[in-house]
This record gives C-alpha cells, structure tokens and sequence, in this order.
C-alpha cells in the first residue's frame, strides 16, 4: 500500500508543478485610482547578435542642443515652444523605420506605434514576429498613446496629426534614426515626442512633454492594447490560461511582479504605485518595457480590454506608465535572452523567472549553453546534458534499485507462504465470527502481523526494501522540474532544431511523446517484472500513460530529456536484472 501511494504521488507531483501558477496566483493589490488616466473597459540574442550596451552610451553620450524641436535642456521635451501657435500636420502619414534587427511602423495620427516586427525571430509563415496586436488599432488603444486626466484631452491627442521630423546620424559608428512629433492645437494643448532608434540594439529613448492650459503635465504612456497574437476568450480559457500568454510586469524598487491575462478581469484593473524600475507587457520570450530613465515614483495600470468581434468575446492586457514628473525613459522591445538582458541592464534579466527551482534551472541552462556552444546543436545539447546527469546519480540509482529488484525476488519466493498464512488466519477469523466472538479478530489479526514479521525475518526480507528503487526517481524530480522551466521558456530553444522531423524544441510533438511512453512503458515492464503482487503491476503500467497525458502540451525538449534518461533507464535495468540473476543463482 506504501509502495503504491508512492508511485502515485510521484506522478502528481509533476501536475502539481506545471499548474502550481494557474491554480495558485499570488494575492491582487487592491485597485487604486491612478491618477491622470481614463481607462475604458469596454473598449535574441541569436549567434552573433550584439549586445546593446554600446548602443545605449552611444544614445547617452548624444545629448546635443534640440531647442528648435521643442526640446531644450538637453533633450528634456518641454511644450513650451508647441504652445505658442498651432501645430499639426495636413495629413496622416505612415513612418516606417527598418533596423537590422527590427521592423517599426508609426502613424503620426497620435504619434502612436502600428507594428513592431523582430526580424531575426520568425512566427511560422507569418515573416518575422509581430508584437503589437492587431486588436490595437481596432479598440484604438496602441502603443506609446498620450492618457491625461481630462477624456477629452486624451481624445484630442489620439486624434491629433502630429509633424513628423526625421533625421538619421553616426554616433561612435552605432546609426541613429530619430523621429520627433510635435503638436499644437494653438489653444493650450500641446505635445512632443522624441524616440531614438539604434540600428544595433533593442533599447530605443522616448522623450514625451504633455502641455495643457500652458502647464506641463505628466502623461501616462500605453503599451497596448494587447501583446502579439496572446488573448484571453471571455470563457476564461484561451491564450491566458496558458504558459506562453500575455502578461503585465512591473519592477517596483527590487521586486518584480507580474500578472497573467487570465488573472485580470475588465473591471479589476491592476495597479501598483512606487518607485518604478520598469514596466510593460511580456510573454515568455518577448516583452515590450518603459523604464523611466530617472528613478522616480511613479504608478502603473494594466487593464484587460473586452472587444467583441464576429461574436466572440476576448479580453486584452494593456499597460499604463505614468511617471511623476519625468519626461525621458528608455523602450525595451525585444527578446528575453539572458544574455542580451544583462547587457541591457536595468535589472532587465529579471524578466527571465526560472521559478522555485532556480537552484536548479540555472546551472541546467548554463550547462546547455555550453555544451551547444560546441556541438551546435540544442538537441544534442539536451542529449549530453541527461547522459551527464544519468552517470553522476548512476551508483546511487544502481545500488537502490539493484537493492529493490533483490527484495522483490525475495518477496516473490516468499509470498506463497504469506498466502497461506493469510488465508489460514482468514478461516480462523470466520469460525470466530460463527461462534459470536467477533471481538476475537483484532487479536487474531495481531498474532497474524506477529507470525508475518517472523516469517519475514527467517526469510531474511524487508518489506519495505522494495520501495529503495523509488527514491532515486524522486531525487530525479527537482530535476525534471528544472529542465521543464528551463525548456519551457529559454528562447534559445524557440525553433531551435534537432534531427528527423523535430524542427522545434520549444513546440510541443506529438509523435515524441507517444515514442517517450513506449519507452516508459518498456521500463516500468522490465522494473516490475519481479513484483509479486499483480495489483502493484498494474499500477506500474499505469504511470507510463500519465506520463504520456502530462507530457503531450510539453516542449519536446523536455520529452526528449525524458526519452533519453528512459532508454538510459532501460540498459541500466537490464545489468541490474543480469546482476540480480546472477547474485540469485550464487545463492
């Protein structure tokens, strides 16, 4: 009965930590009012690619008299100069700026971002990923939009045709491209917007100056709404219930928090106040940032925005930064590679979270790492990596389970005596019963664990040496724990290829996990053979189809870890049955 809770809980440990972050979010703040927005409801680093420090001193370093654009001190953005007579532009004109790395489009209707494509990430046959929504344009709800305390003045901004200046320049041998909006409706609202784009990295500036009445204001800017393709259905399924879903994330001082779609609703809106590090929206390989470039307090709201089309109800995040009385921030867009984030710096390889089992997770990675960086390869990366791990568990693994598949040929030889003694106990029992002293049993049954344990004794067995094999494989679970996470989201792995057919390690493949269960099955066959009870048996040849149920959404990477550690499994059962043959006939 022991043995067989055991191999239960083994199995629901693995569910337990795959839902662990659905089932169990961490407690909402309590919503605040911000204040300055009007929210409605209803509404890589690959090989070779650089990391962006120099980029970012290139862009610091160039901090050159801008007067004439309506931003004096040194790139601050006033609306001083916007206030004086009207400004805006004849007609909406679409700005389109390509990057080595990125593809941006703009509207100066609002000064607003349209697509934002990472050319070196692909998205199937759609080209390269896209990370603003297309629901964006639909709620009018897009990406670096002005929010202000008055609705109308918000309105008035979105709507604005702003003048659009371009300017391309050479910094330290980094190219710049630089686009400045301005607006001005003559009559006291004003506004400018500055974002400097860097051909080599993915950290542009923003300089933004809200003007109303002749007074600067400080405006809230929108990531948003929505992040990519992710979207939460109204059923509360969808995109948001899964790993890969959009998500708010927001540094507050030294702690990071984040919020899954699905964990929004319309009418409760997320909110958190205080110094503010950085904050936007994320999925597991990409994220969208506003990071004040002066630390400041600040407040942040991201809201789930209900939008109805073709009847069908979706929700979708988007993320508000108003900073007090800051006007410059840097613009992460890009991929969560470790790497490139600590180059970035800011905290920013936060962003990539490997969980509880982070002790355990990061060396993983960084052996991966490693060992692809020789072979080229991520599959076999995972293949050198579970071989290497298989050998340092193996004289723990080899002696507990060489350990139980003795004991079970013990037990085995032993268990027709057990039988007999049970059932000559159980006659006993019923004659009891037919002579009216029930009570009788509890003493028969004492006398009966008493004879057993002799028996067990004599015969030189422990029951409960069978379940020695158990625990290598449950010291194998923080690893496969970490594996999961590390698997799960490393963009390394994103499309990463392996052999034959497996074109994507971070994908779930279906064909994999059913060769994975084969496997599994094959050694739960060859673990059991000796065990005498038939019942434990088929509980043994249960786990191999849990598995297979708990592995099918896996990345198979993670199954191929499993794979390889399962054909390990079997060779080395094979010596243990050879030995235990062996040791049983010297007997």
């Amino acid at each position: 009965m022991e043995e067989r809770r055991l191999i239960i809980a083994i199995a629901i440990s693995i569910a337990f930590f795959v839902l662990w972050q659905w089932l169990f979010p961490p407690p909402e703040p309590p919503p605040l009012e911000p204040p300055g927005t009007a929210v409605q409801g209803e509404v890589e680093r690959s090989d070779g690619a650089p990391v962006p420090v120099a980029a970012s001193d290139a862009i610091a370093s160039d901090r050159q008299s801008e007067e004439d654009a309506g931003f004096p001190d040194g790139g601050d953005p006033r609306p001083d100069i916007l206030a004086v007579g009207a400004v805006t532009a004849d007609r909406e004109e679409q700005i389109t700026v390509e990057t080595p790395l990125q593809t941006i489009k703009l509207t100066n209707r609002g000064a607003r971002v349209t697509s934002w494509r990472l050319r070196r990430y692909q998205e199937g046959e759609n080209g390269p990923i896209e990370l603003v929504s297309p629901v964006a344009a639909k709620i009018d709800r897009m990406p670096l939009q002005f929010l202000v305390q008055d609705p109308d003045a918000s309105g008035r901004l979105r709507d604005a045709l702003y003048r659009v200046e371009r300017s391309e320049e050479s910094v330290g041998g980094v190219t710049l491209t630089t686009l400045r909006f301005s607006f001005s409706d003559g009559e006291g609202l004003s506004a400018s917007k500055l974002l400097r784009i860097p051909h080599d990295s993915y950290l542009s500036e923003l300089q933004v100056a809200v003007g109303m009445g002749g007074r600067a204001v400080d405006p809230t800017i929108v990531w948003g709404a929505g992040f990519g393709k992710h979207d939460k259905e109204s059923s509360g399924g969808g995109m948001g219930m899964l790993p890969d879903g959009a998500s708010g994330v927001v540094r507050i001082g030294e702690r990071v928090e984040r919020r899954l779609s699905s964990a929004i609703e319309a009418d409760q809106p997320w909110v958190e106040a205080g110094p503010i590090g950085w904050g936007g929206l994320e999925d597991k390989y990409f994220a969208a940032l506003l990071i004040p470039e002066v630390p400041a307090t600040g407040q942040i709201r991201v809201d789930s925005l209900r939008h109805v089309e073709e009847g069908r109800e979706n929700y979708y995040l988007s993320f508000a930064l108003q900073q007090q009385g800051g006007s410059s921030f840097r613009l992460f867009v890009g991929p969560k590679d470790v790497d490139l984030l600590k180059g970035v710096g800011y905290g920013l390889d936060r962003l990539v979270d490997f969980g509880y089992f982070s002790f355990i997770a990061l060396p993983l990675f960084h052996s991966l790492k490693f060992v692809q960086s020789y072979t080229g390869n991520f599959g076999w990366a995972i293949v050198i990596v579970t071989v290497i791990i298989r050998l340092l568990f193996f004289p723990f693994m080899h002696r507990g389970q060489l350990k139980m598949r003795l004991m079970q040929d013990k037990m085995k030889r032993v268990q027709p005596k057990v039988k007999a003694m049970r059932e000559r106990y159980r006659k006993l029992e019923q004659k009891e019963v037919q002579k009216g002293r029930a009570g009788a049993r509890h003493q028969l049954r004492q006398k009966m664990n008493q004879e057993m344990m002799e028996l067990y004794k004599q015969e030189d067995v422990n029951p409960l040496g069978s379940m020695s094999g158990c625990l290598p494989m449950l010291a194998q679970m923080p690893i496969l724990f970490g594996f999961y996470k590390v698997l799960s989201i490393a963009i390394e792995l994103r499309g990463a290829s392996f052999a034959l057919w497996i074109t994507d390690l971070s994908a779930r493949d279906i064909p994999l996990v059913i060769i994975m269960g084969v496997t599994m099955l094959a050694q739960q066959m060859m673990t059991s053979s000796s065990i005498p009870d038939p019942a434990q048996r088929r509980i043994m040849y249960i786990m191999p189809v849990m598995f297979t149920y708990f592995f099918i959404n896996f990345p198979s990477g993670l199954v191929l870890y499993w794979l390889v550690n399962n054909l390990l499994g079997i060779a080395q059962q094979y010596f243990i049955n050879k030995e235990a043959a062996r040791l049983k006939a010297a007997e």
